[in-house]
């Protein structure tokens, strides 16, 4: 017994978590006194200052589609100038192009600005403004575009190699086939609202246009009051050589007190008849207005100071800034439109009449 109780105090001696195993800790080196337990927890110790050295400078990304206009050095871009300022400014640039003549003419008149699109440009610091338009031939809808600066909403390329506006103005294409004209305000009254055809007599389709208007008092009815105004500007200027002042300002006198009676329509029906891009002479068109049925009596009254309506009606153009003289409408006294155009005209002016 006294055997075993040695051996019990020997193995009690022995043990250093009563389970009986033994842990021995030695020294790296006699040199330092360091054991391999104190370098593993220096070890863990650098690791984990390390991570937090790492979470304290960590940015998280930023996702694209996050920031509205792209990504710029890992922070979300921001114009100077946002997408509908872009789109506002492009609409002023398609309005110039009512003042070209040529084709691009009706590119303001034709073009979908309700549906018009922005696209920030991050490389270039630009706005690329994508703008639908209906070929008034063929009627397929197409995309047209221009780039702007982002600095300043300037014209940077036109309409992929087109010419720009030669005429810049702060007038804008606000609907489909209707352009705003700065600086000018809507009539007082709501309804009737006045629509003005103004024209040179002598321009290609001046005639034929006036159709338009003839056909917009039938379809709106009491809601417009129809004005025609003709000038004598570019288209008129040959004849005056040839055929004198008198004789070339007869059909545009002709015309103007014409306008103001009810037989009008039949009048410019009977004068396409013989109106073939030249002056008329008086005895023609004074037999032209008697066939129409006009009142002769109101009629004469009126051709008596029809050179004063007619210069009322040349400082009412250029008032609108209307020096081409092509055929072209004033509705409610602020929106320009052409006669194909003017139907869709009235009826924006309508809506938004005050």
């Amino acid at each position: 017994m006294a055997d075993d109780g040695k051996r019990t105090g020997k193995r009690a001696e022995g043990t250093r978590d009563g389970s009986g195993a033994v842990f021995l800790i030695k020294p790296v080196s006699k040199r330092f006194g360091l054991d391999y337990l104190h370098i593993s927890l220096i070890i863990l110790v650098i690791v984990l200052v390390a991570l937090a050295f790492s979470f304290s400078n960590f940015k998280p990304s930023i996702l694209a589609h996050n920031c509205q206009y792209g990504v710029v050095n890992n922070t979300c871009a921001t114009p100077k100038y946002n997408s509908s300022e872009a789109i506002s400014a492009a609409e002023r640039i398609l309005a110039g192009y009512s003042t070209i003549n040529s084709s691009l003419s009706l590119l303001p008149y034709y073009s979908l600005v309700n549906q018009s699109r922005a696209y920030y440009l991050l490389n270039g610091s630009e706005w690329l403004v994508v703008i639908p338009y209906i070929n008034p031939y063929t009627k397929e809808v197409v995309n047209t575009s221009m780039i702007l600066y982002a600095s300043n909403l300037t014209l940077a390329e036109p309409f992929m190699q087109m010419i720009g506006p030669i005429l810049k103005t702060q007038n804008r294409v606000i609907s489909p086939g209707t352009i705003d004209l700065s600086g000018k305000t809507a009539c007082a009254n709501k309804t009737p609202i006045p629509v003005y055809y103004i024209t040179d007599p002598y321009a290609p389709g001046a005639l034929r246009d006036i159709g338009a208007g003839i056909n917009a008092s039938s379809r709106f009815g009491s809601s417009i009051n129809v004005s025609y105004m003709f000038i004598f500007a570019g288209y008129s200027v040959p004849f005056y050589s040839t055929y004198g002042a008198n004789t070339t300002q007869a059909l545009g006198e002709y015309l103007a007190c014409a306008s103001a009676q009810p037989r009008f329509p039949a009048f410019v029906a009977n004068l396409s008849k013989v109106y073939f891009g030249n002056p008329i002479s008086n005895t023609t068109l004074y037999s032209v207005a008697v066939g129409s049925g006009l009142d002769m009596g109101s009629f004469s009254a009126c051709m008596d100071n029809v050179s004063l309506k007619l210069d009322y009606q040349s400082k009412l153009a250029q008032y609108y800034n209307i020096t081409t003289a092509a055929p072209a409408f004033v509705t409610n006294c602020k929106y320009l439109s052409i006669p194909e155009t003017l139907n869709e005209t009235i009826s924006y002016a309508l809506k938004n009449a005050s």
